[in-house]
């Protein structure tokens, strides 16, 4: 292998000293990233809070129309349930029928 000496400085006195610049760079970035975040959370913030609370209302219409269909759904069917036709259907289905002639009998509104 070669060896090469390394050669030393021939000035003694010259000793290495911190940058003073740095420091104060570092923190001037550091603050103007501060500056910059806290500007875009305060503009970003309400307008974050205006797109959820928009997201919120469509949600809630959406549910009040799919409550209002049902509610409309069940009054037709109770209505079709209620139809004298569909009564006397499911009367005759459990075996009740109307009267005959036999069974009616004059009341004369006082006591036997």
């Amino acid at each position: 292998m070669n060896h090469r000496p390394i050669p030393l400085p021939t000035n003694r006195h010259i000793t290495a000293r911190r940058d003073q610049k740095w420091p104060l760079a570092f923190a001037l970035l550091g603050l103007f990233s501060l500056t910059l975040a806290l500007t875009l959370a305060l503009i970003g913030w309400p307008r974050l809070q205006s797109v959820s609370l928009h997201y919120d209302l469509i949600r809630l219409r959406t549910d009040v129309e799919k409550l209002q269909h049902q509610a409309r759904d069940l009054e037709t069917t109770m209505e079709r349930l209620r139809a004298p036709a569909a009564l006397a259907l499911e009367a005759g289905r459990l075996g009740l029928a109307p009267p005959g002639p036999s069974a009616i009998t004059a009341d004369n509104g006082g006591p036997q």
